[in-house]
């Protein structure tokens, strides 16, 4: 678990599961001899991932953004997603029924697994933060999605949804903004401290290794929207100076956006202020 601090909040990145999948479709278009040097994948193709959900203090209380791959997988899928579980508040300084409010970015079942557990018990006392579109599209999936979404999982999460639509201040200083691309309600998280801006990617930039902006996954279900949105995004990550955090790359990562010398996006790593 890493901490990064502001004036009034504090963030902490936690560890919720490790898993992989097929880097030819993590990186869409990109051949394999760019993104293979970046991440090396296995002899099934897959390349090394995790989920990192952040737990924010706050003056009001306890925010949860996003839960992770979570715990309890049967074997079949431990196999095909070569997953190594972790319960994410192992380490945490308060426990699950302390968290006041949760906010996903969408709800994939790397993303949201953790809300419930294998026999569909919601983990939480808290509501959960979600645009109005994904759920809509995650209860009624159509054949390219269905794989993606849960609905063992999902069941739990019925009647205990805070649904909003665009953007939205959902907790005081913590805002969402829908981008679509990868899902069509799939949002961001900002948390605006007075010092600085923290903002959870979700997989508008899933890795490190995504910033370049043609670096857009074959799981994006709107590929050409992705790339609008991150054109507008991340012209404010890097005037802002925002501190991103990424879900999914297998090594906690932080960082702050900028171009190179080549005009591409890169992120350069911040260290936290604790662990």
């Amino acid at each position: 678990m890493r901490v990064f601090k502001g004036k009034r909040t504090t963030v902490y990145q936690l560890n919720s599961g490790k898993f992989a999948l097929d880097g030819g479709a993590m990186f869409g278009v990109v051949p394999k001899v760019l993104w293979n040097r970046l991440i090396p994948s296995d002899d099934l193709n897959r390349i090394p991932m995790a989920t990192h959900p952040l737990l924010v203090k706050t003056p009001k209380g306890w925010v949860l953004i996003e839960s992770g791959l979570g715990t309890g997988w049967d074997e079949k899928f431990h196999k095909i997603y070569d997953v190594a579980e972790e319960d994410p508040f192992m380490d945490t300084p308060i426990g699950r029924d302390e968290v006041s409010l949760i906010v996903q970015t969408h709800l994939h079942f790397d993303h949201a697994g953790e809300l419930s557990t294998p026999d569909g018990l919601f983990r939480y006392n808290a509501p959960v933060v979600v645009q109005n579109m994904e759920w809509a599209d995650a209860r009624f999936p159509h054949e390219r999605s269905r794989a993606s979404y849960v609905q063992e999982r999902l069941n739990a999460i019925e009647g205990k949804l805070r649904l909003v639509s665009g953007t939205a201040e959902v907790w005081d200083g913590i805002y969402v903004a829908k981008t679509g691309g990868h899902t069509r309600g799939h949002q961001i998280v900002l948390i605006r401290d007075l010092d600085r801006l923290f903002v959870f990617t979700g997989d508008l930039l899933p890795t490190q290794h995504h910033s370049p902006l043609p670096y857009v996954m074959g799981y994006d279900l709107f590929p050409e929207e992705m790339l609008f949105a991150r054109k507008y995004w991340y012209d404010l990550f890097i005037r802002e100076k925002a501190l991103l955090f990424t879900p999914h790359d297998r090594i906690p990562f932080a960082g702050e956006m900028y171009i190179d010398e080549r005009g591409k996006h890169r992120l350069r790593e911040i260290t936290p202020d604790g662990d």
